[in-house]
């Protein structure tokens, strides 16, 4: 694992409203980071001429573009300008790999009785879009929603068994619902199938069984990230850390380059042990 896969969500910027598209780049850059991860939302149509040239600020200033994050919500027909915004989404975005998509339902009265049927009969046209247009698209489990655990999402890869199906492990939304033991459990069963790892520092908002969590740098918060860290490299995991900075406030830039030291104490660790 090295300093090349580590990339910065670009929500942990959405608090410094003066940042544009351009600077939001020159800030993960600056930081240390590789690559940084767009997060068009809440999504409105304004974003969408950004969305057609997305990969040109990121090479500007030395990064890698690794994805974009998009919603489903099974609440709304696919027609609902919500669900229209993500079908246009995979039908304009240009320059990055793989959009990663949750899927939630913003009105439980509206929750389909088979929500797998209803999920893969909604990522049908999109995955067609994404074969047609080279990109790949990895599901996003969401604690809250309906698609919340990565065993839920490795489920329905194998049952839609698309070529350009994944998943993904978000740190933050495992511990909302599990506690760390389980975390690094889930963790070490999927390292070997999941497309990228999404971490941050994490910490729980309450008590008890089910919890929101706080996101905060990788050297912050209650959840230990070393054991998921040899979870990893135990597994041969080779993607992407996709730093998670969601609800971050403070010095942005700091923030961020304490998430790279971070990230570099945790790699060096394991560079050691192979050389002992």
């Amino acid at each position: 694992m090295k300093r090349d896969r580590l990339v910065a969500m670009e929500n942990a910027l959405f608090s410094a409203g003066s940042l544009d598209w351009d600077r939001r780049c020159a800030a993960v850059a600056a930081a240390g980071f590789a690559g940084i991860y767009a997060v068009p939302y809440p999504f409105i149509d304004d974003e969408f001429p950004r969305l057609r040239r997305l990969a040109d600020a990121p090479t500007r200033h030395g990064l890698r573009l690794a994805g974009v994050y998009a919603n489903l919500d099974l609440a709304l027909p696919s027609g609902h300008p919500v669900n229209a915004r993500t079908t246009r989404l995979f039908a304009e975005m240009e320059g990055a790999p793989r959009i990663e998509l949750s899927v939630k339902c913003s009105d439980s009265a509206g929750l389909p009785s088979d929500v797998d049927v209803a999920i893969v009969r909604r990522l049908e046209p999109l995955l067609a879009m994404a074969e047609r247009r080279g990109f790949d698209v990895a599901l996003y489990p969401h604690s809250f929603y309906p698609l919340e655990t990565p065993a839920h999402a490795a489920r329905l890869v194998r049952r839609i068994a698309h070529p350009r199906l994944s998943y993904l492990f978000a740190t933050s939304h495992v511990y909302a619902v599990s506690d760390p033991v389980a975390v690094t459990g889930q963790l070490a069963t999927c390292a070997g199938e999941i497309t990228s790892f999404n971490v941050c520092g994490c910490r729980r908002a309450a008590p008890g069984p089910r919890a929101k969590c706080l996101h905060s740098p990788l050297d912050d918060g209650d959840l230990p990230l070393a054991p998921l860290f040899d979870a990893l490299v135990a597994g041969g995991y080779r993607g992407d850390v996709i730093v998670q900075g969601h609800g971050w406030t403070g010095d942005l830039p700091t923030m961020l380059r304490r998430c790279v030291a971070a990230f570099e104490t945790f790699i060096s660790k394991h560079d050691s042990r192979r050389m002992r």
